[in-house]
């Protein structure tokens, strides 16, 4: 179903720019769940442990700063793909399902695709016994 007839056309570009921003906060946050919150957590825990010389306190630092913050993070996409569907029954769309299903699934596989490109060909670090030593 497209947009309503109801709703003018400049009302509708605006809500149809505002899903287009929701789906792009969702796709950078989505991102950031397989890389830029990973990455800090490890990178406070390594100031944890340059501060206290202790293993087990840079490990639970780390561990318990990435899982809240995770949350946290999935917690904040939830509501905009909310938002999202909102905005999309507003602009006239039968929208019962959100998008945020679509962009973690495509997200999670550009990280294992970028994690992959970055192990074996970058970082040159080959585990398989086939594979080429340099």
């Amino acid at each position: 179903m497209g947009a309503s007839a109801d709703q003018p056309t400049a009302a509708r570009g605006a809500t149809n720019l505002a899903c287009g921003v929701l789906l792009v906060l969702e796709a950078v946050g989505s991102l950031a769940m397989w890389a830029a919150i990973p990455l800090g957590w490890l990178w406070i825990g390594g100031r944890v442990y340059a501060l206290t010389g202790s293993l087990g306190a840079d490990v639970a630092v780390a561990f318990a700063g990435f899982v809240a913050t995770l949350l946290l993070a999935v917690s904040v996409l939830r509501r905009l793909d909310e938002g999202w569907i909102s905005l999309r029954r507003r602009a006239g769309y039968e929208q019962k399902e959100g998008a945020l299903t679509q962009v973690v699934t495509v997200s999670a596989t550009l990280a294992l695709v970028m994690f992959l490109i970055w192990y074996y060909l970058l970082a040159k670090a080959y585990v398989i016994p086939f594979m080429p030593s340099h």
